[in-house]
């Protein structure tokens, strides 16, 4: 490394590990004679000026020796990693290889543009490549971008796995490896195997072309029968057009238990069976779908239990009569917002105001929008949740908003949901200062905080130290480095590290939305 340490500085080290290896591995007094200088008040300044001296060399010497091992460590780690992962990979029994294999194919491999992982995986060695061969459901997902040669070729290989079904119009039908009526001809004879419908339009000048001759493709296929499909996910991005939406009006799907819209809605997907439902609207194809109507269709669904919502760019006119309607959804557990871009705050409070959700749950609100009275709004949407009468958790998400919150999160909360058990903010500048001291206590189990600037997480830290009424709740952050010493040990138990939330979608995993 190109640094020396003098001799005198090399014994003395010696000196202190031997003492180490003497004492049985204890360390004790580093220096020798340590303990004689503490004691003896009238030893020479000198000599403990020679001892400080000593042990600051030592310091020294052992920081390069330290940093002299990390950069050995460093190279060698480089140099062995390979060897080192082939050796646990190959140690590895199949069975657990497959679960791996499993695990990445829902992680990537069954989302658009990853239709290479399976194949990817079964050409690392002859060994993946068995094992590949040997678990069907990495093999499920067919679309458009494959060819007719290598559908046929995974519809064998999955066996009788329940499949993914992708139609992917974003693209010129000439930049399709098949067309849809090849797709529908090897898809739709393994229609009992169907288990995820996704149907993917692009943009006009690209896909209009393409939906017309996909249309008349569909017209052939008019009245499947698809016991198993549970998920039927329709995107529709910067298109407008309404030639398609009844191309499933006649399919048989009793099962269907999830609905995934982007700017777009039919009836038909909504149906007694559904328990969970995610619809992201763009004003931009505002025209395509009609809220209130999506509202009562979802009202008429018995089951459903999770609902989410996402709109961007949405604009809203506030007056008298164009208030949203009340809609009762009687057994819905936990709902989630998300706005951003120039949609305007009244539409979400009114929103928020016209459910009537009696048995809710769990509560997520997620804002990237560019208002200026941040503070009055959060205001607004807390005092909305107030008219839930079971909530139990609530999450809230400022990440994407430009403009910090003036006032403290936890304050408003204490004092408007003091029953709550769970709640999870998100974002900086979120609880800046604390003015008040509060006579009420709180239910509260846990208070979980992230992307927290650190003064935020300070105060909340001190919050829980020194508020009588703050009880047992714990505080979540992702590590200790983000609060300081003297906080850490002030909150003692009450600090935990990363202990994640439940998923509020319990048998869902929404497909990737790319604007």
């Amino acid at each position: 490394m190109g640094s020396n340490i003098d001799m005198k500085t090399v014994d003395n080290l010696i000196g202190i590990l031997t003492r180490i290896k003497a004492s049985g591995g204890v360390i004790g007094d580093i220096y020798p004679d340590a303990t004689k200088i503490r004691e003896d008040w009238l030893t020479r300044h000198d000599a403990r000026m020679a001892a400080l001296n000593d042990l600051r060399a030592s310091r020294k010497a052992q920081q390069l020796i330290l940093k002299a091992t990390e950069y050995e460590i460093y190279h060698l780690q480089r140099a062995m990693s390979r060897a080192i992962l082939q050796h646990g990979i190959q140690s590895l029994p199949d069975e657990l290889l497959r679960q791996i294999f499993e695990a990445g194919f829902h992680t990537y491999g069954c989302k658009n543009s990853f239709e290479s992982y399976p194949v990817n995986m079964s050409t690392v060695n002859r060994r993946f490549h068995a094992i590949a061969l040997g678990t069907p459901r990495i093999w499920t997902r067919l679309s458009n971008d494959l060819t007719v040669g290598q559908l046929e070729c995974r519809a064998e290989r999955s066996k009788a796995a329940t499949l993914t079904i992708c139609i992917n119009l974003a693209s010129p039908k000439e930049h399709c490896p098949c067309t849809v009526a090849e797709f529908l001809k090897v898809t739709t004879p393994l229609s009992s195997r169907w288990q995820h419908f996704e149907f993917v339009v692009g943009i006009p000048h690209k896909a209009k072309h393409s939906f017309g001759y996909a249309y008349r493709a569909f017209l052939e296929y008019s009245t499947l029968e698809i016991p198993s499909l549970t998920i039927f996910s329709w995107q529709k991005h910067h298109y407008g057009s309404l030639d398609s939406d009844t191309f499933f009006k006649d399919w048989d799907m009793p099962n269907l238990t999830h609905f995934e819209g982007s700017n777009a809605f039919h009836p038909k997907l909504i149906g007694h069976h559904l328990t969970s439902a995610t619809l992201r609207f763009d004003s931009e194809l505002g025209n395509s779908w009609d809220l209130e109507d999506a509202l009562a269709e979802l009202a008429s669904s018995t089951r459903l239990r999770h609902l989410e919502f996402e709109f961007y760019e949405y604009e809203f006119e506030s007056n008298p009569d164009s208030r949203i309607r009340t809609t009762l959804l009687p057994n819905l557990a936990s709902f989630k917002i998300g706005v951003s871009g120039a949609t305007n705050e009244p539409f979400v409070t009114q929103l928020l105001s016209s459910l009537e959700m009696p048995t809710l749950t769990s509560v997520s609100v997620s804002l990237a929008i560019r208002g200026e009275t941040i503070d009055e709004f959060l205001h607004e949407i807390v005092y909305c949740t107030r008219s839930y009468p079971m909530l139990q958790r609530i999450s809230l998400d400022f990440t994407g908003v430009p403009n910090q919150i003036v006032g403290n999160v936890i304050e408003i909360l204490w004092e408007m949901l003091p029953s709550l058990q769970e709640i999870t903010l998100q974002g900086p500048g979120l609880c800046l200062i604390s003015e008040h001291h509060f006579t009420t206590p709180v239910s509260w189990q846990v208070v979980r905080l992230r992307g927290f600037d650190k003064k935020s997480y300070e105060t909340v830290c001190k919050m829980a130290a020194t508020e009588t009424h703050w009880g047992s709740c714990k505080i979540d952050i992702v590590d200790e480095r983000n609060v300081s010493t003297e906080m850490v040990h002030l909150t003692g138990d009450r600090l935990i590290y990363e202990s994640k939330a439940e998923p509020p979608l319990e048998c869902f995993v929404p497909v990737g939305y790319v604007r």
